[in-house]
């Protein structure tokens, strides 16, 4: 016993990567292949692929406690969002950045930190996306733009979430021409980001997976760094199985009785068992980090490890773990 209390205090010391990969703490996800990519109307060679960029310190040990520490708190959960809308007219984009602005209502502001007040100032600013770095036709066959949401619950303060969403674009979105806007007309506090799809380096952005879940991970460290605490995990890995709030903007499309989802999705059998699996996982994983923590000689480790313990996910955990224990003891009965 000793051994192993050694062993798991060594691993906490030293790396927290074998501890928290399984709950995607500091895990870096990997994107699928895909065929390589047409060439780029802006370079004419072929477009090159861009390297996941993660965030200073992202998995290290100050990293992980106080994503811990966010978890174990409650922390609010961050989102991030492709919003609707292929983009793939000319007239589309403008209108999209016209909305940003909310028609001269609001400011928008550019990767360079340029300001665009009015109606017309967003108008010139469309001619130039147009017309400055890649094409961007009239009418393509492609998507010219991404249109991007940045959403935190309400009553986050609102100059944090505005440049922690600015500081994550700036590295997520480092070669393109983007505009940011902050949004007041709804509860929570949000805003959005309109990037141009491709880079002045002829680079297109091909967001998948992986990639949404590194913004939420970035954005979530910006705030962090602002005082905010924020954390960007999913449900099953924070053991959290009552469902999320809805949007407010759902909510209030179903209170006018338009539907939301034509078809439901289905909870198969499959899925539920990975669902069931995922959270055992987590389980159990915590369960390591938690005794990792208490045989820590920091005493913000051990802090922590009550925490956690006296949070929801150490309760779920503590579930979890009886019932996994339960058919065991069953079979002892017989």
């Amino acid at each position: 016993m000793a051994t192993e209390a050694l062993k798991v205090g060594r691993a906490w010391d030293d790396t927290f990567y074998e501890w928290t990969n399984d709950l995607q703490l500091g895990k870096k996800l990997v994107k699928p292949k895909r065929a390589p990519a047409a060439k780029s109307v802006w370079t004419g060679a072929a477009k090159p692929v861009r390297h996941a960029v993660e965030y200073k310190g992202k998995g290290g040990k100050s990293d992980v406690r106080a994503r811990l520490l966010a978890v174990a708190k409650g922390g609010r959960q961050v989102m991030v969002k492709i919003t609707p809308g292929k983009n793939g007219s000319m007239a589309t984009v403008r209108k999209h950045l016209q909305y940003i602005g909310q028609d001269g209502e609001q400011p928008v502001q550019d990767q360079d930190g340029n300001t665009f007040e009015a109606w017309a100032a967003v108008d010139d600013l469309a001619w130039a996306w147009q017309h400055t770095g890649p094409l961007m036709p009239a009418q393509a066959d492609h998507r010219l733009a991404f249109n991007i949401m940045f959403s935190m619950p309400e009553g986050t303060d609102e100059r944090a979430v505005y440049g922690a969403v600015r500081a994550t674009a700036s590295m997520e979105f480092a070669g393109h021409q983007w505009v940011i806007g902050q949004h007041f007309d709804q509860p929570h506090v949000h805003c959005h980001v309109c990037v141009k799809a491709e880079g002045m380096d002829g680079t297109r952005l091909n967001p998948r997976k992986a990639d949404l879940h590194r913004w939420r991970e970035r954005f979530a460290h910006e705030l962090r760094e602002r005082g905010v605490e924020a954390e960007a995990t999913k449900r099953a890995t924070r053991l959290h199985q009552q469902l999320v709030k809805k949007p407010w903007a759902v909510t209030r499309l179903e209170e006018r009785g338009t539907g939301t989802q034509s078809i439901a999705n289905p909870a198969t059998e499959k899925r539920i068992q990975q669902w069931q699996d995922t959270e055992q996982l987590a389980a159990s994983s915590y369960a390591r980090i938690m005794a990792a923590l208490h045989q820590s000689d920091d005493a913000a480790d051990r802090i922590l490890a009550k925490e956690l313990e006296k949070s929801l996910v150490g309760v779920q955990a503590r579930k979890a773990t009886e019932q996994l224990n339960h058919p065991k003891r069953d079979l002892e009965r017989t």
